[in-house]
């Protein structure tokens, strides 16, 4: 039971747990012009992912913590700005868990165990003290551009060049920086950081391959340091398809437990 708990710990909160901090770091950037922000920026929304449907159905994923490694395989499917739905199989193809995502709240359901839990983003914003919404965990695992605290838009960045490293993006906001690292050619995003005074988040992407007219990263590595811990979550993704609906079916709750949060992910 330890690891089917695990499972899910290393998909959500990996990518929202370590959103939390009052305090603004300082980094230095480079002063750009707004022609220059406003041409990077528009370059960067032109080439990254845009697609109203995703469906990912062969994912591998390998996640440490410390001593422990899980490997398993997950499935994702998704309807932009609509809906974000991951299926862990850890066993033979079986599911396990699933985690939905709406723009208005989110679900896990322990198949397993036969458990289910319901919560909006705000459970997070008061968890966390950071406005963790649906549009910032889309925007993170499809590889696009993003501001956590409002709009993408060219006066919300500055753009960072230093010497003999990549261009990036930057926005600064109250307790969390920011950072969008680019492939100059291509002006694809390469990495995204998240960093607050307690740790920081890393989202890496490769093998950025073009299917279905869409040019999308197979490989994504998730890092996360809060203090001496470090845990990270390798996915490398084998089948997927573009703008192709699909059937999506829901759980029958009604044998299903509803427990909090915590009743899930201690």
């Amino acid at each position: 039971m330890k690891k089917n708990k695990l499972y899910i710990g290393f998909c959500l909160l990996l990518v929202v747990a370590m959103l939390s901090s009052c305090k603004t770091k300082q980094i230095t950037t480079t002063s750009s012009e707004l022609s220059v922000v406003d041409y990077t920026v528009a370059q960067v929304q032109q080439q990254q992912p845009q697609f109203s449907y995703l469906n990912i159905s062969k994912m591998d994923i390998v996640a440490n913590y410390g001593t422990q490694q899980l490997s398993f395989r997950a499935t994702v499917k998704a309807v932009t700005d609509s809906l974000l739905v991951f299926s862990v199989q850890p066993l033979l193809g079986v599911e396990m868990f699933r985690l939905e995502f709406t723009p208005t709240s989110f679900r896990i359901i322990d198949k397993w165990n036969r458990k289910y839990t319901d919560n909006t983003y705000d459970f997070l914003r008061y968890s966390l003290g950071v406005d963790v919404n649906f549009n910032v965990i889309q925007a993170l695992f499809f590889n696009q551009l993003f501001v956590v605290d409002g709009v993408v838009a060219p006066n919300q960045f500055v753009v960072e060049t230093l010497p003999q490293e990549p261009t990036r993006l930057v926005h600064l906001a109250t307790g969390l920086i920011q950072r969008f690292e680019l492939v100059d050619k291509q002006m694809a995003i390469a990495k995204t950081e998240l960093i607050v005074d307690k740790g920081r988040l890393t989202c890496t992407y490769a093998n950025h391959r073009m299917q279905n007219g869409v040019r999308f990263p197979l490989a994504l590595n998730i890092t996360m340091q809060v203090g001496g811990k470090l845990a990270d979550v390798d996915c490398q993704i084998s089948q997927l398809e573009f703008n192709k609906s699909f059937e999506y079916s829901t759980v029958n709750l009604e044998r299903y437990e509803k427990v909090a949060f915590s009743k899930i992910i201690p």
